[in-house]
This record gives structure tokens, sequence and C-alpha cells, in this order.
């Protein structure tokens, strides 16, 4: 098993440093308080033994003026009773002994430690100098009270420290155990436990080093997951997740790690051994067969397929970056081919993978350059009068050449780009609407599509919403059109950017009916004005009475909802005719209009084209709805 990276523990020489640093601040202070005790009781010792000198100097004048050695010996013998004097003598003022005494029971250590302390005291008659009493104290009895002092020191903070390291022992077990999780949660994710994507890097990195064996890399991506979010709420997700990420587990042998990458994303590492393409197939295989198996969720049984990229190392990459970029494009191509597959990668997706990379840099160069711009198809009323027109949004590359739609739209939907395109989008409408207001030609009101990736964030929603408000963008002039996927994400949101766009009184129109859901239910609750039938059905209007009834049943519907019909696709005069007849007020295809640039729309032979022929007899002109 490739080893998950750690965050490195607290060294225990930092503790032990930490304890002894400790010890020696509380010694030295220790060491401190003794200093001063000491000093105190020194200079307490030398007045009481300067006193002892001053009081026996005063009862010895006699004793030194008779010359009595006597009564001066057993004036010193008084002495005795003062244990810090050590010795005494009585001296005549010209150095002669009269007397003197010497304690004889100071010979410990201590006292050889303690050394003596002199004290001269004159002896005085009438201010006369009569002689010496000479004392010496020991500074023992100092030592003793300074060796209490500090012992008893000690002892406190002896005992406080154990009674610290008592009543912290559980709060060092504390810290360590947070420091544990915290390490665990820096590398691990919450939800399922597995290694994050950080770890996961740190394993990827090691198995792409130079010398490493060979290994397979399969990234994983969950199929349709957001459905399960918005059907049966994070709970379901989680649950989802959880019980995926324990049947990945299972499915890794030794020497393999499993993690997740965030999200609905999760990624396998193999030591893949000598045939490494058999290995991964095989997983990757029973990943799509079991990781399905139905997963019970209050008593409902809910079911998530997936789709996996293979990537084999080192011989597809030779870095950690690269090797997850090969994996998320094989995985890419899974999902693109239908999902609830595997897919390996090769050079030739990696070839496509440069390609897109590419377009994708030059489509961000175009939305900030402003190389983007708008053509126009107009839309006819049964009567042959325009009454709206599509924005159609157009790329023309310096190098490229002219870059068609369905390939830059795909590609800004995948990349995240789509948010930027409906902005720029906007952008081009503004600059068209002010270049007809100067030519003094007013242009009939503007449809824009809306992708269905476009206001997944929040964020994005409010930029739009904002943009719409910053270029005077009105409901008289744009309207918005939606196809049936994008309108059934976007009206369970509590953000709806539909009810949003509703409540400014902006028209929304279904675009491509018939290919999506097709919901009647859904219909009713949308509130658009218009419903435009997908040109595959207008197609075989001719050819196919089956296309006649599905035609015809979609045109009753939206009647009944009080929607207009827009058919799209209309190529032939037959087409239209039919159309007239079955009562769809609306037409737009290559018959009436090509898509143009604005600046044709403004050319005075357009503007003054006559509308077209009038509806076949027998078609009564009211026969279409009145525009919301």
């Amino acid at each position: 098993m490739h080893e998950v990276a750690a965050l490195p523990p607290r060294p225990r020489h930092r503790q032990r440093y930490a304890a002894l640093l400790f010890i020696a601040v509380m010694l030295s202070w220790a060491g401190v308080m003794a200093a001063l005790q000491y000093l105190s009781l020194a200079q307490r010792f030398s007045a009481e033994l300067a006193t002892q000198a001053r009081i026996v100097g005063q009862g010895a004048t006699a004793a030194l003026v008779f010359e009595d050695a006597r009564e001066a010996a057993q004036l010193l013998a008084v002495l005795a009773a003062a244990p810090q004097v050590h010795s005494a003598r009585l001296l005549h003022d010209d150095g002669r002994l009269v007397a003197q005494y010497e304690r004889e029971d100071r010979k410990d250590w201590v006292s050889a430690l303690a050394g003596l302390e002199t004290v001269a005291q004159p002896v005085r008659i009438d201010q006369r100098q009569v002689g010496w009493l000479v004392l010496e104290g020991s500074r023992d009895a100092v030592l003793r009270d300074v060796a209490k002092f500090s012992a008893g020191g000690l002892g406190i903070m002896a005992a406080a420290m154990v009674l610290l390291r008592f009543a912290s022992r559980g709060l060092r077990a504390s810290v360590r155990a947070a420091e544990e999780h915290t390490r665990h949660m820096a590398l691990h994710d919450a939800l399922t436990g597995l290694p994050n994507r950080a770890a996961f890097h740190h394993a990827l990195e090691q198995a792409v080093a130079p010398g490493a064996r060979a290994h397979a890399l399969l990234f994983i991506d969950l199929d349709n997951f957001k459905q399960i979010n918005d059907t049966h709420g994070h709970p379901g997700g989680d649950r989802v997740l959880r019980v995926v990420a324990q049947r990945l587990r299972e499915r890794v042998a030794p020497g393999g790690i499993v993690a997740r990458l965030g999200g609905d994303e999760f990624a396998l590492l193999l030591d893949a051994g000598d045939q490494p393409l058999d290995a991964a197939g095989r997983i990757a295989e029973d990943l799509v067969r079991r990781i399905p198996e139905p997963i019970d969720f209050e008593g409902r049984r809910l079911r998530v397929s997936v789709s996996v990229g293979v990537a084999l190392l080192p011989h597809d990459a030779a870095t950690a970056d690269d090797a997850m970029q090969c994996a998320d494009a094989a995985m890419y191509l899974a999902k693109r081919e239908g999902k609830d597959a595997w897919r390996l990668y090769s050079p030739a997706l990696g070839d496509e993978i440069r390609a897109r990379l590419s377009l994708e840099a030059d489509l961000r160069a175009a939305i900030e350059a402003r190389q983007l711009h708008l053509h126009y198809q107009r839309i006819f009323d049964a009567g042959g009068r325009v009454v709206s027109m599509e924005a159609l949004l157009r790329w023309q590359h310096p190098v490229r050449g002219t870059v068609m739609p369905s390939r830059f739209i795909e590609l800004a939907e995948s990349s995240g780009l789509i948010a930027e395109l409906g902005l720029a989008a906007l952008h081009c409408v503004r600059r068209d609407l002010d270049a007809a207001r100067r030519a003094g030609v007013p242009l009939p009101r503007i449809a824009l599509n809306l992708s269905s990736h476009q206001f997944r964030r929040t964020a994005h929603r409010q930029r739009f919403l904002a943009a719409l408000d910053e270029l005077a963008l009105t409901p008289a002039q744009l309207e918005f059109e939606l196809t049936e996927t994008a309108v059934f994400e976007d009206i369970s949101q509590p953000g709806s950017i539909l009810r949003a766009l509703r409540e400014r009184g902006y028209a929304l129109a279904i675009d491509d009916f018939g290919t999506g859901y097709s919901s009647l239910s859904y219909l009713r609750r949308l509130q658009c004005s218009k419903l435009k039938i997908d040109q595959s059905f207008i197609r075989d209007l001719g050819s196919s009475e089956e296309a006649v009834a599905m035609v015809q049943s979609m045109i009753d519907v939206a009647h009944a909802l009080h929607m207009q019909v827009v058919a799209e696709g209309v190529e032939t005069e037959a087409m239209r005719a039919r159309l007239v007849q079955m009562g769809c007020e609306l037409m737009q295809g290559f018959l009436l209009s090509r898509p143009q640039p604005v600046e044709a729309l403004l050319e005075p032979c357009l503007r003054d084209a006559p509308p077209l022929p009038p509806a076949p007899a027998g078609v009564p002109r009211d026969a279409a709805l009145p525009a919301s």
C-alpha cells in the first residue's frame, strides 16, 4: 500500500526541551529567592553581632580599668548563650590580651563553609578609649536557615510540578488526540474517510517517480449524481458517496490506494504488475459492473453508475498532474460516449485534449478581445410579418477562420466559460441595438438562447441579472429561449433564473421542444409564452403522417396552455402552408430568412423588403394567438 502523506509530528526533543527549560527557570527563580533570603539574613546577623559586641563592651569597662582578668573571663562567658558567637577577646588599648572566650562545638562542615565575621567594638570610659572587644561570629545559622528555606521552596515546586503533571496528563492526551485528528483531517475526506486529493497526489508522485513500478490510475466519476442530490437531498447523496467509497475500498488490493478527490469524483492507484493493461481493465470492468448495485436509503433503492478513465503509468505520463489529466480525459470520453463505461487513455486522445486546450485558450482570448458577434434569423407570423428574431452567436477566429457554434459552445459548457460567453452575448446585443438606433432602424424583439450550464452557480446568476440592468436591456428588446433540459434543471432551484427573469417581465420560450423531457406537468408550471418545435419534427411533415400528428398535438397543447408556437427549420413553401393550416402562428427557417449580421439588417433593401405572401386561402388571419 502506498504511504499516505502525513503532517510532521511534534518532535519529542522539543517536548523534552520545553520541560527542561521550565525546570531551569524554576531553579533559577529558586536560586534568586535563596540569594535574596541569604542577604537579608546576613544583614540581620551582622546587626545582631554588632549589638552584642556593644552591650558586652559596655560591661567590660571596669575589668579593663582594673585589669581584672577573672571578671573579664566571666563577662565573656556570658556569650555562650549566643550561638552565633564563635569567639571573643578583650584587649587593652595597647593590644595586651585581658581575657578570651572560644566555643568548642563549631567543627562541622557547615561552620567551615559558612566562615566567620569579625566585629571590633571599642571600649570607652568618659570618651576615652581603654580597649577593644573583638567578636567572631559564625554564619552557619544563616546558611542553615537559607538551606531550610530553599529546601522548602524546592519541595513546594516539586510537589506543584508533580500535581501539574498529573493534572495536565489528560490535557496532553487531549492535545495529542486533537493533533492526530488534525493531521488525519488534513489528508482524509471527512465524509468517506478516504484519503483526499492532497494525499492522493503525494502517492501519485511516488508512482511516477523514476524507477517506480508500473501503475494504473483510474479516474472515477459518478453519473447523474446531481439528480440524486436534487431528488433525495444531501442525505441521499451522502449515503451514495459513503457506499461507493466502501465498494471501492473492497476492490483495492494491497499496494493500491483509493481516494475521494472531491464532489462525486474518486480515484484509484493500483500496482499493475507486469500486465498493467489487463490488471486495470479487470478492475475497471468490475467497478462499472458492481458500483451500480442498488443502494438502500430510507426505504428506497438508489442506483448510480460510474464513468471510468484509465491511464497507465509511467507509459502515459511522467508527472502526477499529467497523469490526472490523462485519466480525466479518458473518463470524459466514457461520459461522452454514453456513460456507465470505462475508457483507456491513448495518444490520439491526448492530441484531442491538447487541441481542446488550445481552442479553449483561444475562446477565452476571443471573449476578452470581443471577437464574438451575433447573427440574427428573423421569425415571421403566418401573414409574413417579422415579429422577432433569434440571436445566434458566431466566432470568426483570425487564424482558424469560422468556428462552428456547435464546437465552441459545447467547449464553453464543459470548460466553465459558458457564463462569460453569455455575458459576451448580452454585450453584443447591446452593441447591435445601439447601432440600429444610430441608423434609425427599429429592430424587433431579440430572442437569446440560454444554456443549462450557464446558471449553475449563484454568482453567475447574479452577474447575468446585473448585466441586464447595467446594459439597460429591457423586456421590450429581449426575450430568452431555453432548452427543455435547462428549464427542468432550473425550475426546482431556490435561486431559479427563470423565476427571476419572469419577475422582471422577460418573455421565455422553450426551444427545441420534443427533444427533452416533454412533460405536460412541467409545461403548466413554466408559464412560458412560446414553444418552439424542433426542426426534426418539421422536416418530416411532407412525408410522415406520424410527424404531422405529433406536430399537431404539440400545437394543440401549446394553445391550450396559452402559448404561441414557433416552427423551426421551415425550408419549403409546402412546409409553411401546412403549418399555417395546422394553426402554427410563427415560423423560422431558411425559406423565410437566413441568419445575417446586424449590418445586413440595417441595409435599406432589407428594411424595405415586402412581407412574405399571405397565408393560403381558407386560413383565417386570426388563427394566430396574440403575442403575450
